[in-house]
């Protein structure tokens, strides 16, 4: 794929790994390898991006020296005080916000990851071309990184590489779809060969994080994760609210994993009954905290009840609870021997259960006020959304997702498209 051109700061382009490894030449064009399309700022830190910048490549070998850029400095503040949180949703010890951001002023890795997605996610928000190309470049010396790194399995196998894998993948998702993940699930599989879920610190929060992305590309496509999960990821203690909202994470997972692989067998009654009673148990264990606020009209007239939550891991874990409800309620075998018309009745209440799922999902979204929380939201907004009975509702939540992307950077064309089928249909 042609690379956009770029220099370093000593005038020398980045090569590519791949074409040195072939003995060929790496192909560059002054061509963006993304369709920008028009949009107006929606944030209130433009003034972040709107400076006069030159996408002049600085190499991170030396992160304190590339620190010292003006223009890469900028960069990576954005990611702190803005991108930061997306991975600190469920994370108390918030590892992305700040043990991140201190690694990665000695790890090379880390630092061209988080100016990749950083500076991608600006791109996007803002329209800024030399930001974009930044960022493509800075996403090629970290795969070259990565490469090289696989080499060495125990240098590879490291909390910090799977944090900058986590960044990689957002960047990915933001610069081109969601459905891309060229470099990183074979990455992903040599940190794998060890349970996450028995990992304190900054691995523990790469794997749980690299979850819930593999949980939004999933729903939006309907599919079963790229990673397998085993009893050994679950925590091993609940010690705290983190902890409820990383097993739900996990339980959410195992649900999509078993329904919706594309050769996945009909649930058996017994399997479908331990699903739900798992996902029952959760729901029965959470402190009186996790329970959303009704307040009608905090934030004006909408279609939808107003729920909201005092942080974001209560609304991220109930969204998913639902989440995990809708796709057992579609999973759930037929009984036999009943008729025609209580066939009709038990699609009638499916769609109910359906509907009132949707309607948790998104009204936890619109009312979190939270980038984060609509992050994480994509996924089980684009699997429930479309069940949503009621035509007003579905074309708020449309004009919300519209709104979430502009800001975030999020690619939500698709989501937005699945959404506008069923306003049809409505």
């Amino acid at each position: 794929m042609p690379r956009p051109f770029l220099t370093n700061s000593d005038g020398h382009r980045p090569v590519c790994l791949r074409c040195q490894q072939a003995s060929r030449n790496c192909q560059w064009s002054n061509r963006s390898p993304r369709e920008q399309h028009s949009r107006s700022p929606t944030t209130p830190d433009q003034s972040l991006t709107t400076r006069p910048r030159s996408a002049v490549y600085v190499s991170t070998k030396d992160p304190e020296k590339a620190l010292q850029d003006p223009h890469i400095a900028a960069i990576f503040r954005y990611y702190i005080e803005h991108l930061a949180g997306w991975y600190d949703l469920n994370d108390v010890k918030r590892h992305f916000g700040d043990i991140v951001p201190s690694c990665a002023r000695r790890n090379s890795l880390l630092l061209s990851a988080i100016l990749a997605f950083a500076a991608a996610s600006q791109s996007s928000s803002f329209l800024k071309k030399d930001l974009w190309d930044l960022a493509e470049s800075y996403h090629l010396e970290s795969v070259q990184t990565l490469l090289q790194l696989t080499e060495n399995p125990d240098e590879f196998r490291t909390g910090e590489t799977l944090a900058a894998i986590c960044l990689l993948r957002s960047y990915e998702i933001i610069s081109q779809n969601v459905s891309c993940q060229n470099h990183l699930q074979g990455s992903y599989s040599l940190l794998a060969s060890r349970p996450a879920g028995l990992e304190t610190g900054l691995l523990s929060a790469g794997f749980w994080n690299y979850l819930r992305e593999d949980i939004t590309v999933a729903l939006i496509e309907k599919r079963s994760l790229m990673m397998e999960l085993s009893q050994e990821h679950l925590p091993p203690t609940v010690e705290g609210e983190d902890d409820l909202a990383n097993k739900i994470t996990y339980l959410l997972g195992k649900v999509i994993n078993r329904c919706l692989g594309q050769d996945a067998s009909p649930l058996e009654q017994h399997e479908w009954h331990s699903l739900k009673d798992e996902l029952d148990t959760w729901r029965a264990s959470l402190p009186a905290s996790f329970e959303p606020i009704w307040t009608p009209g905090l934030y004006g007239q909408s279609n939808f009840p107003c729920l909201w939550t005092v942080s974001g891991w209560h609304a991220s874990s109930l969204q998913y609870y639902h989440t995990a409800l809708a796709i057992l309620s579609i999973a759930e075998p037929m009984q036999t021997g009943i008729n025609t018309l209580q066939q009709i009745q038990r699609i009638n209440d499916i769609e109910k259960r359906l509907d009132h799922h949707a309607v948790q999902v998104s009204a936890l979204a619109i009312f979190s006020n939270s980038a984060p929380v609509w992050v994480n939201s994509f996924g089980p907004i684009s699997f429930c959304g479309p069940w949503l009975r009621d035509s007003q509702r579905v074309h708020e939540l449309i004009e919300e997702t519209r709104k979430w992307g502009s800001k975030t950077g999020w690619p939500v064309a698709s989501i937005v498209e699945s959404l506008s089928r069923s306003e049809t249909r409505g």
